[in-house]
């Protein structure tokens, strides 16, 4: 990343949710796993590098086959175009738009749960270059997934704000090269889902964003978000679009919690979180539908969502259970 100076052009992110991908990889190769993660990213750090307006598309990304997917829950508000984009941490508080329930409360003691969000890009980060069986490291790709849902307050969108946000812990660090973060996003490792709103949508639309990329669906999931929603995706989600129970896995993290705050955040999730999609696996009731509209969702995106996709697909965008989903042929092949 780019040094502080005004006259330093920073890292920004224009990559389109859906059709952009990423520059040519380097073939990974045999070694130990220390010198597959070297070999993960290109050597040069490039203190002053002046960040493309959009991902350089890749020759292709034939034999990636698992997909990384960070649900993001918040917009971190610093941008990496602006000069001052330097002085903004992304632990503090002040520079995110938190929800209330989010936010610190000096009475309770309560921290805000912005450092929450960075461990949640962190933990996606590390997963793209650490493999638990060590060997083929550019297998998979990292989606950060989130819509715009403050349209009142902001236009950007929930996962280009985490991949700023990432920028910036770069920063933080003294990586001013932009570290790992910006080395995989020029390489096309890490994609922004921009049209989710909601927990099954980041789950589905990632699913689909893989599959625009590579050209093949995903052979498995690992997905970072809060310890307390693991349920509302193994025993929900991935069954309501059919996404087989042995390709998917979830990576908790939560806030920083007391005990009593603890009871509270898992009776709201069982009430407001897992009960409303248990009675609606879809989401195309009156209650979660109109959560969606109030986070800035428009069906009119399904167009775009749906190009060059199957019609089982389509049917399942639609709110449809459609008799058999690709990813449960490909899991049977």
């Amino acid at each position: 990343m780019a040094s502080a100076a005004p006259t330093s052009a920073l890292p920004k992110s224009k990559t389109s949710s859906t059709k952009n991908s990423g520059s040519n990889a380097t073939t990974a190769h045999e070694g130990s796993a220390h010198q597959q993660a070297e070999h993960a990213l290109p050597d040069d750090d490039n203190p002053d590098f002046v960040h493309p307006d959009h991902v350089i598309p890749r020759r292709n990304y034939s034999g990636f086959e698992d997909l990384i997917i960070v649900c993001c829950h918040a917009i971190f508000l610093p941008d990496a175009d602006a000069h001052d984009f330097p002085l903004h941490s992304p632990h503090e508080e002040s520079n995110w738009l938190l929800a209330p329930f989010q936010k610190s409360n000096p009475e309770t003691g309560k921290p805000g749960e912005q450092s929450t969000f960075v461990a949640h890009a962190q933990a996606g980060l590390s997963a793209l270059i650490v493999r638990p069986d060590n060997a083929d490291l550019e297998k998979n790709l990292l989606i950060f997934s989130g819509a715009a849902t403050k349209h009142s307050m902001t236009q950007k969108s929930e996962a280009r704000s985490y991949y700023h946000a990432a920028l910036a812990e770069e920063l933080l660090e003294g990586h001013y090269g932009g570290g790992r973060t910006h080395k995989l996003y020029s390489r096309g490792r890490i994609l922004l889902e921009e049209h989710a709103t909601d927990s099954l949508q980041n789950l589905l639309f990632s699913i689909l964003l893989f599959r625009k990329t590579v050209g093949s669906y995903p052979k498995h999931i690992r997905l970072v978000t809060h310890a307390f929603k693991t349920k509302r995706f193994l025993e929900l989600h991935a069954p309501a679009i059919r996404w087989p129970q042995d390709r998917i896995q979830v990576q908790g993290i939560d806030p920083i919690m007391s005990s009593t705050e603890l009871d509270s955040t898992l009776d709201g999730e069982e009430e407001f979180g897992y009960a409303p999609w248990d009675d609606d696996p879809l989401g195309t009731g009156k209650r979660l539908s109109s959560k969606r509209k109030q986070r800035g969702w428009d069906d009119s995106r399904l167009e775009e969502l749906s190009e060059g996709l199957e019609d089982s697909v389509k049917e399942l965008l639609r709110g449809n259970a459609p008799e058999k989903l690709p990813w449960e042929v490909e899991a049977r092949s």
